[in-house]
């Protein structure tokens, strides 16, 4: 008995392209598509004196505010009301002229005046012979997602003037009280103070972390690089959580003797460490030790850190790295954090040039590393 061959995927999409390209409902099924986008969406014919609009759908009249009437035949700039000095606009208008893609956000205004900020994206469209014969203008009303934005910024900076300073005139003071300072106080009153020390500490941390992430999504973080001594790097960083080690019952140790000195920002690179050193130091039992090294690896620096804790599932190696990401993200997890450490420690490390990942199996440690490149003193 003869049998036909199972057809494949691929022939089966072939098939129903060709099916679709042959159609003769296709224009229709197009037309309407473009028609029922929520998106507003024009075309104009460069053909034409001044570009006009020869087709808009219903999104970009509920978006506008215009009839249809009152928007064929018209340059889309009619939207830019008397705004016309916007420096987009230059661009745009060279885009044009080139038969360039084009993609901003630009202020413009409805038929009844108010303002809107329009996302707008151009395409050209071209003829076989490659002339542009017509542009299709996608655009999106964004004004509600930049207010938020903004109103996100706004709370960045309450969070940095309003909480930041008095959170560290809290830790300061605690901290001359716990050291002796501010005179004796009895063992219950001292264990009460390093209570509030130890928790001002780590709310300054979530507030450090909060704005260190918006500097990284506004591309405001810069490095201020300089030449810097590994073996010093870890040995301040380790100094720094040493009484948080001593605290869980965690032995640190470090390996960084004979490594020559390269350019970096040391107050960037410290901070990888401490994050590395103490999620190592959270989630490692008592009694254990936590192994910090750095060695020279070709033109790269290798450092890493190695605990003893219960370990990491290969399949969530990614997510530790993601901001906001929490392995375990339960109510009753028993360690806290903002889950912001790792992802900020990436892009820092990112920056220099370098990368970062984990080494781990359930149940036997994990090692995290990261690798920056020898950039020499020139």
């Amino acid at each position: 008995m003869n049998s036909q061959p199972a057809k494949s995927k691929t022939d089966s999409g072939k098939e129903f392209l060709d099916s679709f390209l042959n159609s003769p409902d296709r224009l229709q099924i197009l037309e309407q598509a473009v028609a029922s986008a929520r998106t507003g969406i024009v075309i104009t014919d460069p053909l034409l004196p001044d570009n006009p609009i020869v087709y808009a759908n219903q999104a970009f009249i509920d978006l506008s505010g215009y009839p249809m009437e009152e928007i064929l035949g018209k340059n889309c700039r009619f939207l830019q009301g008397a705004d016309r000095d916007q420096p987009e606009l230059k661009v745009l208008r060279s885009a044009l002229n080139e038969g360039a893609p084009f993609v901003a956000t630009l202020r413009n205004y409805k038929k009844n005046g108010a303002l809107f900020w329009n996302e707008l994206s151009i395409s050209p469209v071209r003829d076989a012979r490659g002339k542009v014969i017509n542009y299709i203008g996608v655009q999106n009303d964004v004004t509600s997602r930049l207010e938020a934005e903004r109103r996100v910024s706004e709370f960045y900076s309450m969070v940095s003037h309003e909480l930041r300073t008095p959170m560290s005139s809290i830790r300061a003071s605690l901290g001359l009280i716990d050291d002796g300072s501010a005179g004796e106080l009895p063992p219950p009153a001292m264990r009460l103070i390093r209570i509030g020390l130890q928790n001002a500490e780590r709310l300054l941390k979530l507030v450090d972390d909060i704005l260190d992430m918006k500097k990284i999504e506004s591309g405001k973080l810069r490095l201020n690089t300089t030449l810097v001594d590994p073996k010093q790097l870890i040995t301040d960083a380790i100094n720094s959580l040493s009484t948080q080690a001593a605290s869980a019952h965690v032995q640190l140790e470090t390996n960084a003797d004979g490594q020559k000195q390269f350019l970096a920002d040391p107050h960037r690179i410290s901070q990888v460490l401490v994050n590395l050193v103490s999620n190592a130091i959270k989630f490692s039992p008592a009694d254990t030790t936590i192994s910090v090294k750095v060695k020279q690896e070709d033109s790269m620096m290798r450092f890493s850190v190695t605990d003893q804790g219960p370990g990491i599932d290969a399949g969530d190696f990614e997510k530790v790295f993601v901001k906001f990401q929490q392995l375990d993200s339960s109510d009753t997890r028993s360690q806290t954090g903002s889950g912001l450490g790792l992802a900020i420690s990436k892009t820092i490390v990112e920056l220099h040039g370098g990368n970062i990942g984990v080494e781990s199996k359930k149940g036997s440690g994990s090692t995290f590393w990261f690798m920056l490149p020898m950039v020499p003193n020139e």
